[in-house]
């Protein structure tokens, strides 16, 4: 699995993997599809803020993404981020998510940045399981945040706190 930063010639790919997840996954709450402009838009904003999009590729093919946003625009946060990872349907369980989670905490320490966030839908296991193993704890959980395909969904916040 190769690891590098996104350009704009991977937007395709990655709107692609993550609106798979609006039509089919409480993994996102959103519930329609993100348009090819909004994508850019979404991208251009992280390059802008100095904000890591990278993406996992193996065999030609890209098999996941992962990002950095800004956890709030109030300053005091500025060296908190969320972290949002999502991997292609047929490359679950093939190590994406593992090579993408560890890059980016990498790119988070190279940034200075002090903790990285992680929202994740309690039904998420193997998601939840994935960022345990990299050293996320728990910092809370918010019951029935969000209503999607016909069920309400609570989300896990995790932490991992980089100067540990």
């Amino acid at each position: 699995m190769d690891v590098r930063a996104a350009t704009e010639s991977d937007l395709p790919a990655i709107n692609a993997i993550y609106n798979f997840y609006v039509a089919t996954s409480p993994a996102t709450f959103d519930l329609e599809p993100m348009t090819d402009q909004w994508r850019r838009d979404w991208f251009a904003a992280r390059k802008s803020a100095g904000l890591p999009v990278l993406v996992a590729e193996s065999g030609g093919q890209t098999a996941g993404w992962c990002c950095l946003s800004p956890w709030s625009p109030k300053p005091a946060y500025r060296s908190t981020a969320d972290e949002s990872i999502y991997i292609a349907d047929g490359f679950r369980g093939q190590g994406a998510g593992r090579a993408l989670l560890g890059a980016i905490l990498g790119e988070a320490r190279a940034l200075n940045l002090h903790v990285v966030m992680a929202g994740i839908v309690a039904c998420q296991e193997a998601s939840l399981a994935l960022h345990r193993s990299l050293g996320f704890v728990e910092a809370g959980r918010y019951r029935h945040m969000g209503f999607k395909l016909g069920s309400w969904h609570d989300v896990h916040w995790y932490q991992r706190h980089l100067w540990e």
